[in-house]
């Protein structure tokens, strides 16, 4: 459990060097460096894992059937970038290890990228690690890359780079099918700039659904609404993402002057919200428990901007950094100590020195 506290400490530590404003433009001595290695630890505590994760079993087992095959059938045998990053890493030997390194490193990298469009860096980072990064980065992996891809697609928004936000959201659903349901957040930042690009993304998207997502749809119903599975705390998890929504709503008119980005950012919050709406009315807590996962990255928008929202000054920074770090341990105690399946991630067992 030493593993996931150190990890925590680190972002807390930043977050209270270095000062607020210092974002994309306002660059500080070291924080590249600071970033990097954020990152690095990330990769090198996601890939050396063992039995580690919810889904570690499925992951073992999806790889035993690819290393046996050939590309063609790890392409379909899951999503088919997930399946050719599966088969590339058993033809050179690297195992899930590889393949676990490659979905921390999207995943880390998004939220990273994120987090520098933030009045407050750090903090984005902060609350993104009890649960986007060591929940779901170690338990849903390849949604874990999905999200990773749609943040750096959402990051690409503020430079205004269409073309490479709409590649990130296709690789994002070659990651993990359910990744097409992002699509509609982006397309009103897009369309203020390209309509027809736009246009184009749709047309993609619907591809996509058809090709990709709409073959799986009968497992899906199968392992999720048919089977009117109760995902464990998904009320709560839901809840996790609704609530920031709730304040980013409440304050939208302080969240970001820049109108891509914010719009994006609107857009989560607003399907947070439906997200809510989708628990109550379906009859899968665990259907709407996977997709919201898409959604709950508005923590870190409400974190990254929280105190130029609630119009707090420069002498508040401190404490207020220091407040919602206290609520980011307290969600990570929860987890740890007290959730259901908590004990699929704790112990946290290294690969080293395993048989």
């Amino acid at each position: 459990m030493l593993v996931y506290w150190l990890f925590l400490a680190f972002p807390s530590l930043m977050a209270l060097v270095y000062p607020a404003n210092a974002g994309p433009r306002m660059r500080r001595p070291g924080q590249d460096y600071a970033f990097a290695l954020f990152l690095l630890l990330y990769v090198v505590i996601g890939a050396l894992r063992y039995q580690t994760g919810g889904d570690w079993l499925i992951y073992e087992n999806m790889y035993d059937e690819i290393r046996l095959d050939d590309l063609s059938f790890a392409l379909t045998f899951t999503d088919p970038l997930f399946g050719a990053l599966m088969w590339v890493s058993s033809a050179i030997g690297l195992g899930l290890p590889l393949v676990y390194a490659v979905c921390c490193y999207l995943l880390g990298l998004g939220v990273i990228r994120v987090a520098r469009q933030f009045d407050d860096p750090w903090m984005a980072v902060v609350i993104a690690v009890p649960y986007l990064l060591i929940v779901v980065g170690f338990g849903y992996v390849r949604q874990a890359a999905a999200i990773g891809l749609v943040l750096m697609a959402a990051s690409s928004l503020v430079r205004a780079n269409t073309l490479r936000t709409g590649t990130l959201l296709v690789m994002a659903t070659l990651f993990h099918s359910s990744a097409v349901i992002t699509l509609p957040l982006f397309m009103f930042s897009i369309a203020r700039r390209r309509k027809v690009l736009a246009g184009v993304i749709s047309v993609i998207g619907v591809a996509l659904f058809l090709l990709v997502l709409a073959p799986r749809l009968e497992s899906f119903q199968a392992g999720y609404v048919d089977a009117d599975f109760e995902s464990t705390g998904a009320a709560t998890r839901v809840a996790m993402g609704a609530l920031p929504a709730a304040f980013v709503l409440a304050f939208y008119k302080r969240f970001r002057p820049e109108a891509d980005i914010r719009v994006f950012w609107l857009m989560v919050a607003m399907a947070n919200m439906l997200a809510v709406a989708a628990l109550v009315l379906t009859a899968s807590s665990t259907a709407v428990d996977r997709l919201a996962l898409y959604f709950s990255v508005i923590q870190m928008a409400a974190f990254g901007e929280f105190r130029r929202m609630i119009g707090g000054g420069p002498g508040s920074a401190p404490l207020i950094r220091m407040v919602l770090i206290a609520v980011a341990v307290a969600i990570q105690f929860v987890w740890l100590t007290m959730a259901d399946n908590s004990s699929f991630w704790v112990p946290y067992r290294w690969l080293i020195g395993q048989e």
